[in-house]
C-alpha cells in the first residue's frame, strides 16, 4: 500500500493527507529509496566479491615432457617441474630433466631455464633441505630416483637392472650441479633397515627438522638380482641419519610406516607436526584415501588419523595455509575433503578439468593470495590438451 493512498470499502473515496502529512511521508519514501539503493549496491558487492573468490587459470606453460611433479622453493622465488620421459615399456635412460622457473612477486612464473638439471633416468619428487647436512648446505636439492621399469635403447624393458641406481641425488639449487648420488637400492651395498632397501620411491619431502620421508610402492622387488619382497610404506630416516647415508654409511635410524595401499604423495605441515599423504589402492576398481600422522609417533597403522577414503584414484596433495587439505584427482579436478567418504570440488567458471594432473604445488604470496601449480601429463596425442603447466590463482582465505 502506498504511503499517500488509503483503500476504504464501500463507495471509497480518495483521502488525499493534508498539507502537515506530508514531510513526514515525503521522509518515509526518501528512506526507502535509500534503503532500496543499498540493497542493490550490496548485491553488486555480493555479486562481484562472490566471482573473485573463484580459482582462476592465471597461466598454462607449455614445452615440458611428461610434467610429474612441480615443487616451489622455500623463498617462493622459483619453481622447479620434474619431466619424467616415457616409452611404451618404461622410463627412458637418461631423456627425463628438470625444469627451472620464475616466480615474481605478483605471482607471475615464466621460464628460467627449460632443460635446468639434465640426462636423468626416473626422476620421481624433490624436496629442499630445511638445514646443513655436513657439507651439504641448507636448500640443496634432494630428488628422488628411480624404477625397476627402464626401458632400453632398442625400445625394450630392460632386463639387466645392474646399472639402474634407485636412490637420492643432491643438486645445487643455484646451478643445477650434482653434489652427491646415494645410491640406496638393491644395487647398493648400502641397506635402509635389517636387508630392506629402497624399490621404487613415489614421492619425497623433509620435516622442518631435517628428518626424511621417501615413499616406497614396494614395485618391482623380483626384477633386480637381489630380490626382495616389496613393501609399501613410508621411509622415516632421522635427520642425524641423513647426514650418514650422504657419508655412505646405512643409517641405524629408519623405519619403514607400512601402508596398506601404495603412497604417491606426501607433505609435511610443520605447524601441526603432521606427515599428510595420500595411497592408492590398485587392486579392481582405483580407490584413493588421504592419512596423516605425527612426526615421529608412529605405532602401526592404528596411529593413522583417517581424513577421506574410497575416493578416487589420487595423484597429488597439498595443505592450504589454514590447514585445509587440496588433492588432486587422477578424474582431473582439484578438491577438497568433504567428510571421510566424499569430496568438494575446486570450481571453475567457465568448468575446467585438468589432464592427469600430477604432485602439485602451493605456494603463499605475500598478499595472502595462493598459487597452486599444477603438472598436466596427457599430451594431445593421449587425448589430453598437451604437457603443460597450469599456473591457479587463489584469493587469500
Amino acid at each position: 500500500m502506498q504511503g499517500d493512498l488509503r483503500i476504504v470499502p464501500s463507495f471509497s473515496y480518495v483521502s488525499r493527507p493534508r498539507v502537515a502529512d506530508r514531510p513526514i511521508i515525503d521522509c518515509m519514501n526518501l528512506q526507502k529509496r535509500i534503503l532500496a539503493s543499498i540493497g542493490l549496491a550490496s548485491l553488486f558487492i555480493a555479486s562481484a566479491l562472490h566471482g573473485q573468490d573463484r580459482p582462476v587459470i592465471a597461466q598454462q606453460l607449455d614445452g615440458f615432457k611428461t610434467p610429474t611433479a612441480a615443487v616451489f622453493s622455500p623463498d617462493g622465488r622459483y619453481l622447479f617441474v620434474v619431466n619424467h620421459a616415457q616409452g611404451e615399456s618404461g622410463t627412458l635412460r637418461s631423456q627425463s630433466y628438470i625444469s627451472k622457473l620464475a616466480v615474481d612477486g605478483e605471482g607471475e612464473v615464466s621460464v628460467n631455464n627449460m632443460r635446468f638439471i639434465k640426462n636423468l633416468t626416473a626422476p620421481i619428487d624433490l624436496d629442499f633441505s630445511p638445514v646443513r647436512f655436513g657439507n651439504i648446505p641448507k636448500g640443496a636439492i634432494f630428488l628422488a630416483v628411480g624404477t625397476p621399469l627402464v626401458q632400453d635403447e632398442a625400445g625394450r624393458a630392460m632386463r639387466d637392472l645392474g646399472r639402474v641406481m634407485v636412490g637420492i641425488v643432491v643438486l645445487d639449487p643455484n646451478t643445477g650441479r650434482e653434489i652427491k648420488s646415494i645410491d640406496i637400492g638393491p644395487n647398493s651395498r648400502l641397506n635402509l633397515k635389517d636387508e630392506l632397501s629402497l624399490l621404487s620411491p613415489s614421492s619425497i619431502c623433509f620435516d622442518d627438522k631435517g628428518n626424511l620421508y621417501i615413499g616406497e610402492s614396494g614395485v618391482g622387488g623380483h626384477m633386480f638380482d637381489k630380490k626382495q619382497v616389496g613393501r609399501p610404506g613410508i621411509w622415516r630416516i632421522d635427520a642425524e641419519e641423513v647426514e650418514a647415508l650422504l657419508m655412505e654409511r646405512s643409517p641405524k635410524k629408519a623405519e619403514l610406516i607400512r601402508t596398506t595401499s601404495l603412497p604417491t604423495d606426501m607433505t609435511f605441515r610443520n605447524r601441526e607436526n603432521m606427515l599428510y599423504f595420500v595411497t592408492n589402492h590398485t587392486q579392481g576398481r582405483p580407490s584413493g584415501s588421504v592419512f596423516r600422522i605425527s612426526s615421529g609417533q608412529y605405532q602401526g597403522i592404528s596411529s593413522m588419523q583417517t581424513i577421506v577414503r574410497d575416493l578416487s584414484a589420487l595423484t597429488g596433495i597439498q595443505v592450504m595455509p589454514k590447514g585445509r587439505v587440496l588433492l588432486a584427482g587422477n578424474s582431473g579436478e582439484l578438491m577438497f575433503p568433504k567428510g571421510r567418504k566424499d569430496t568438494r570440488p575446486l570450481r571453475f567458471r567457465p568448468r575446467h578439468e585438468f589432464s592427469s594432473p600430477g604432485k602439485i604445488a602451493l605456494l603463499e604470496l605475500k598478499n595472502g593470495s595462493i598459487l597452486i601449480a599444477v603438472p598436466e601429463q596427457s599430451s594431445e596425442e593421449a587425448g589430453g590438451r598437451g604437457q603443460r603447466v597450469s599456473i591457479v590463482k587463489l584469493p587469500a582465505e
